[in-house]
């Protein structure tokens, strides 16, 4: 159908949670002027239930999020349009709560949303000049062996959320720039890395009839956490909050409850992570995480703002102290003056060690951890620390791996 001769009712708010999860794909300038628009369109469902469909894409990412009208939010007319994203976004965010009327006028592509107290008129573009990748039979070709399984929504979205902050940003190393997906037999695996620091995280009782290995870009990922929803309480809602991961030979589509996003795989060979991982850190600290975490923080105010270095000190606690060891951490703003020293109770095992860290790499792996104490395993000041919780869940396995950085002298 073409653009144009469609209407529908729905609350600000309930459009404004749908937009949400489509702005981060639309470009905000593109030498295609029609991806700035998200596409918008009203239909019927399998229950002959009127829905609105939202649907965003830059030509490597594609998500569509559907939201049900119903029968009480007024009259709803089938039909599709393109409308310019940001305009539409930022009109509905300014709004309160309140009922709104979309419609678009037949032939001229005027949209017009109207509230008790308000008109806004936007212009749109044909559906018709809309580009949705895949429509063409592009993404799954025909007989393409797919690799398909389910994952609870919850599960994806805790892998995404700890390692997709770890992902590099380096275009020459296009490999580094997703998450690693790693499907295996008996579990999931997701792996991110930006060269000085590496996330694991292994998620254990899972199955699949297919291993394969997939790099999803990091844009998709962190769509991924916008758009999966807290897993229903409900037992009439058994079922839902499960994502679909669907996957060829160049994309990968994550069908969710009301969402489906689809992205362009990273065609690359990821590095042999694996082999980075040391297995012969023989010194071992466990501290207090939100301890840690505040420390780094405060004594980060005083490093160098460019290394952003922090330095590590194992001490040994004075006769009286409750405490048999302390980490000392301490940074020198040598430029322009200043320092910080702070110490934390700690249990530790080995030889002497000091040893420098950039402070938003240990403030980055830190927060993407849940338990109350890290545990550090250390070699040499120059080898990778690996830090890890000191309870794990019994679900689930994570690691993460820190390199240092040569302290001043």
């Amino acid at each position: 159908m073409n653009g144009g001769s469609m209407k529908f009712s729905i609350l600000s708010s309930e459009l404004q949670k749908a937009l949400a999860k489509l702005m981060g794909v639309v470009p905000s300038k593109s030498t295609m002027p029609i991806l700035e628009h998200i596409l918008v369109e009203v239909f019927r469902d399998e229950s002959g239930q009127s829905a609105l469909r939202l649907t965003a894409t830059d030509l490597e990412i594609t998500i569509s999020v559907t939201v049900p009208l119903g029968i009480t939010n007024g009259t709803h007319e089938p039909g599709k349009i393109a409308v310019p994203a940001r305009r539409l976004m930022d009109t509905v965010r300014a709004l309160p709560e309140v009922p709104l009327s979309f419609s678009a006028e037949p032939g001229t592509n005027k949209v017009i949303i109207l509230t008790e107290t308000g008109e806004y008129q936007l212009t749109g573009e044909s559906s018709e000049e809309y580009p949705i990748p895949g429509e063409s039979g592009l993404i799954f070709q025909a007989g393409e062996s797919a690799v398909e399984f389910s994952v609870e929504g919850e599960v994806l979205k805790n892998l995404a959320a700890k390692t997709v902050f770890a992902v590099s940003t380096d275009e020459l190393r296009p490999a580094m720039m997703g998450v690693l997906l790693q499907i295996r037999s008996n579990e999931l695996r997701a792996v991110s890395t930006d060269g000085h620091r590496l996330v694991l995280v292994i998620r254990k009782e899972f199955s699949s009839n297919v291993e394969r290995d997939l790099i999803v870009p990091a844009k998709a990922m962190n769509l991924l956490l916008r758009s999966i929803e807290p897993a229903p309480s409900t037992p009439a809602l058994a079922g839902k909050g499960l994502v679909v991961v669907t996957a060829g030979q160049t994309h990968i589509k994550f069908a969710l409850d009301s969402s489906i996003i689809i992205s362009r795989l990273i065609e690359e060979s990821y590095p042999n992570y694996e082999s980075v991982i040391p297995l012969d850190n023989n010194k071992q600290l466990v501290v207090n995480r939100f301890e840690l975490l505040a420390a780094v923080r405060r004594v980060a105010l005083y490093s160098s703002s460019v290394t952003h270095q922090i330095r590590l000190q194992v001490v040994s606690g004075n006769e009286g102290v409750s405490a048999s060891h302390f980490l000392e951490l301490s940074a020198e703003d040598v430029d322009f003056g200043g320092g910080a020293r702070e110490r934390i109770a700690c249990t530790y095992e080995g030889e002497p060690l000091e040893i420098g860290f950039n402070a938003r790499y240990i403030e980055d792996l830190l927060t993407h951890l849940d338990s109350e104490e890290v545990l550090f395993e250390f070699s040499t000041p120059t080898r990778a620390a690996i830090v890890k919780p000191q309870a794990s869940p019994t679900k689930e396995d994570i690691l993460m791996l820190v390199m240092p950085i040569r302290l001043n002298s």
